[in-house]
């Protein structure tokens, strides 16, 4: 039908009628506020200075303006070989920024060098002016990062005016995409939702409604939508209930309802869920025909679309489980094509792999592009890297840094062997390299968060602390934490005969010919 066809075109927003797009529009706008006769700084006129052509049609220079359609290729080539000139002679849009500045101010400017050309472009008020308005656009665009909205600050802040302006340039005309209005944009990401689902567009829509605006009777309202078989509220639902958000403990039964519904209209995710449930044992009882299950959910999840499915089939390849056999380069293939997705356990994990093969500058990449992701794991091992100097220089200020940004990390993530490795390396006796003063109180801290969380090697620490401190001061105190650590330590899962006998030896370095009763450690 016609009127579908129609209906169905894509609109796109103005992009010279607000200041949230640092847009060739914007920049015509603000030129022309700042012009002196507002009927002489024309669209027009400004963009065949600007693209140095004789002459365009009135209606396309709009249409590029308000965003109607994109930059022809033509025009951005034209930038692009400016661009690339740029980089060898900064001086090569001098003539075109001029006189841009001569059509704002009604004036026809002459100078005799470059230099004088630069000295007026920098010193010029109004351009300024324009400079800070964009500026403040910039910083408003999602699509201009951090760098770039400083960069342009210093620029006006040094007054090098037209080296801000020419990065605008090339920023607004190479890089900047239209963006589509909401309600075309709304319908294209739908269809890509729920492309090879069962889903329908009305459920997101529902589920979205209900996230968006419902308030207090939001549960409530969750579960009737959930009654109805709504997919995204039934995987809500279910992972409240495997999280233990409902009665403080984990339901899984009820989870499994809820995600089985979800799946059966095509949810990537809970299809996803179910099959961890099974190799996690929450579920079945680890069966053969309990891992084909799992292993048909995996699939489904993988074929809609679920990056998280693709690593874990890698591990089943990896480790040989049921019904995959054990082959490393099925496993890498299933890791890599997760790892295009930017999914930092696939990065783990083929850093693991090729630390395992002792090719450690490898295995090195792949664990800081996770902790590039702010994956605490890899950001500890990136640490230690740095720390030992496993081939990269050994830089202790780069190894606080990426053991802090692990610690940062949400405590469902956390790698709790940063805190041990702070605590070990920098608080409990200092760091000169990276200007840390010895803190023994945050040390203990750090080396008790440590230890709570099943790292044995900080209940050891601590012990041999306690063990100093009663011997310093022979505070009865102090040997009652000595027993409680060493009880600590005796029960704790990894402790065997060799760990005895290096704490045993330890213990009496500490006390040197001073009296501990080290039968505190039991054989």
């Amino acid at each position: 039908m016609v009127i579908g066809d129609a209906f169905m075109k894509k609109k796109y927003l103005k992009l010279n009628i607000d200041d949230n797009h640092l847009s060739l529009g914007n920049l015509f706008r603000c030129i022309k506020e700042e012009a002196i006769n507002k009927s002489s700084a024309l669209q027009l006129e400004l963009f065949c200075t600007l693209f140095n052509i004789d002459y365009i049609n009135d209606t396309t220079v709009n249409n590029y303006c308000t965003g109607c359609r994109g930059i022809n290729n033509e025009y951005k080539q034209i930038f692009i070989n400016y661009q690339k000139q740029y980089k060898k002679n900064k001086d090569i849009l001098l003539d075109t920024v001029v006189n841009i500045i001569s059509i704002m101010e009604g004036n026809i400017y002459h100078f005799s060098s470059r230099d004088e050309k630069r000295c007026f472009i920098n010193e010029n008020a109004k351009l300024k002016k324009i400079l800070v308005k964009l500026y403040n656009i910039s910083k408003n665009d999602k699509e201009v990062s951090d760098k770039f909205s400083n960069d342009l600050n210093r620029c006006i802040g040094n007054h090098y005016l037209y080296d801000g302006l020419v990065q605008i340039f090339f920023f607004a005309i190479l890089v900047k995409k239209q963006p589509i209005f909401i309600s075309a944009l709304k319908k294209e990401i739908l269809e890509n939702l729920l492309n090879d689902t069962n889903i329908s567009a009305s459920s997101l829509e529902e589920y979205l409604n209900l996230k968006f605006r419902e308030g207090v009777n939001y549960n409530y309202s969750l579960k009737r939508l959930a009654m109805d078989n709504n997919p995204y509220a039934c995987f809500e639902l279910g992972m409240n209930e495997y999280n233990g958000y409902v009665k403080d403990y984990p339901r899984y039964d009820i989870s499994y309802h809820y995600f089985e519904t979800a799946c059966s209209y095509g949810h990537p995710s809970a299809c996803y869920m179910i099959s961890q449930m099974y190799y996690k044992k929450l579920i079945g009882n680890y069966s053969k025909e309990d891992l084909e299950i799992a292993y048909r959910y995996l699939n489904k999840a993988m074929e809609l679309g679920n990056i998280a499915a693709l690593n874990t089939m890698g591990l089943l390849y990896l480790n040989g489980i049921h019904p995959c056999k054990q082959n490393v380069d099925t496993a890498i293939h299933y890791f890599e094509i997760a790892s295009n997705y930017n999914f930092a356990y696939a990065y783990n994990n083929l850093g693991m792999i090729y630390e395992k093969k002792n090719d450690l500058k490898t295995a090195f990449n792949y664990y800081l592009k996770s902790a590039s992701l702010n994956e605490s794991w890899a950001c500890n091992k990136v640490g230690e890297f740095y720390r030992l100097g496993i081939v990269v220089d050994k830089d202790d200020k780069k190894a606080f840094t990426y053991y802090q940004l692990a610690i940062e990390a949400s405590s469902k993530n956390t790698c709790y062997y940063a805190y041990y490795n702070l605590a070990k390396y920098y608080y409990l006796n200092g760091c000169g390299n990276v200007v840390i003063a010895k803190d023994k109180d945050k040390a203990m801290e750090y080396l008790k968060i440590a230890g709570d969380k099943g790292i044995i090697e900080a209940f050891i620490d601590l012990l041999y602390i306690y063990s100093d401190m009663y011997l310093t001061s022979n505070d009865e105190q102090y040997l009652l934490l000595v027993k409680e650590y060493a009880n600590k330590v005796e029960i704790h899962s990894k402790y065997n005969d060799e760990l005895r006998v290096k704490i045993e030896n330890k213990l009496r370095e500490i006390a040197h010919h001073k009296h501990i009763d080290i039968s505190i450690i039991h054989s």
